[in-house]
């Protein structure tokens, strides 16, 4: 009889799928950049008014709904927009739509490991170029591959940078492929390529509604691009993508704009009282303007990851990606996370700041 491992998708063989470790309930969640200050206002103001009996029916095939008001939010056309069941399933339907097997993908790394293993999971040739060792882009070593689609998060996880805008103009301009911009930390760092992406005419610039939004649980994402290249990833999107409560819940947060501010303000306060106070205890601290901290631990990261989580307190562990030996990624959170964790380190570098 065939085994399952001769009938899998041979793509599947040497793939290894970024593990998203799951974590007890009553852990301290520094590890996956979710928003800490609490839950959108939003969802309980829904809940309140929201027609549950409609369950019953399907939600709209595209979210139309939604779509007209992220049309409307950032002055495009709802034929413009696509959303998602999260960002992931972008970037998912990204590859799908353009990867044929064979055709390159490009990135800088380190990044986002998920989009190399979409791209790997369509028979894609992964090419990954090592960003330059003061974390800044270069726009030639990505252009040389003259790939058939890139992805570049602005700004970047795990590094917490901006890269500079001309890079990533330039890449936009003249790259032969589709351009995927990843903007899931924009809104933390006031930045904004959706202009530039449409300017080029067949780039994708894809948001979230899990980071500054706090809405990571409901599972909704956008992307914004030419109607026609809209139209390609609408082909191979499942129908239905986002439930009803989803949908109706990423409209009201849109509009929920001084909750969104206030958070923001919140995330960079404790943001920056955490480098401070990393330093303090003998960490290298890299300018963040993200709602995490990218930091070089001053024990093997691995080891303080590892020790930390038996502590209840779970931080990312960076230790395999280029130029980060003994790195570690921590979400910005509520002062009390924060205390804990310090409290922790202290615990267990025997000796604490000094």
């Amino acid at each position: 009889m065939t085994s399952i491992g001769e009938l899998r998708r041979r793509t599947l063989e040497s793939l290894t799928r970024p593990s998203y470790s799951i974590a007890r309930k009553d852990m301290i969640l520094l590890n996956d950049n979710a928003n800490l200050f609490g839950v959108n206002p939003a969802v309980e103001e829904l809940a309140r008014s929201f027609d549950f009996a409609r369950l019953w029916a399907y939600p709209s095939e595209n979210s139309d709904e939604l779509r007209e008001r992220i049309a409307t939010e950032f002055g495009f056309s709802a034929e413009e927009v696509i959303v998602g069941n999260g960002s992931d399933e972008l970037l998912d339907i990204t590859s799908k739509a353009f990867i044929n097997p064979g055709d390159k993908f490009c990135e800088p790394a380190p990044t986002f490991s998920m989009y190399k293993f979409y791209a790997s999971i369509n028979f894609a040739e992964v090419c990954e170029k090592v960003i330059r060792p003061d974390f800044s882009l270069d726009p030639d070593a990505l252009l040389d591959e003259r790939a058939k689609l890139y992805a570049i998060c602005q700004p970047n996880n795990p590094t917490a940078n901006l890269f500079d805008a001309r890079a990533v103009k330039r890449v936009l301009s003249e790259a032969p492929g589709i351009v995927l911009i990843d903007e899931a930390y924009a809104d933390f760092a006031g930045s904004n390529m959706m202009g530039p992406v449409m300017n080029s005419g067949r780039s994708i610039d894809i948001r979230t509604f899990s980071k500054a939004y706090g809405l990571a649980g409901l599972r909704a994402g956008f992307a914004i691009s030419s109607k026609a290249v809209i139209d390609e990833l609408r082909r191979v999107r499942t129908p239905f993508g986002l439930n009803s409560f989803t949908e109706a819940a990423a409209i009201r947060a849109l509009d929920n704009k001084q909750w969104i501010s206030e958070t923001v303000a919140k995330v960079k306060s404790e943001r920056d009282f955490l480098a401070s106070e990393l330093r303090k205890r003998g960490f290298t601290v890299y300018p963040s303007v993200c709602n995490f901290l990218l930091c070089k631990s001053p024990v093997p990261g691995p080891a303080l990851v590892a020790a930390l989580r038996s502590e209840g307190v779970a931080i990312r562990d960076l230790n395999s990606f280029p130029l980060l030996e003994n790195h570690v990624r921590i979400t910005a959170a509520p002062r009390p996370m924060l205390l804990t964790l310090l409290e922790k380190i202290d615990h267990l570098t025997a000796g604490g700041a000094r």
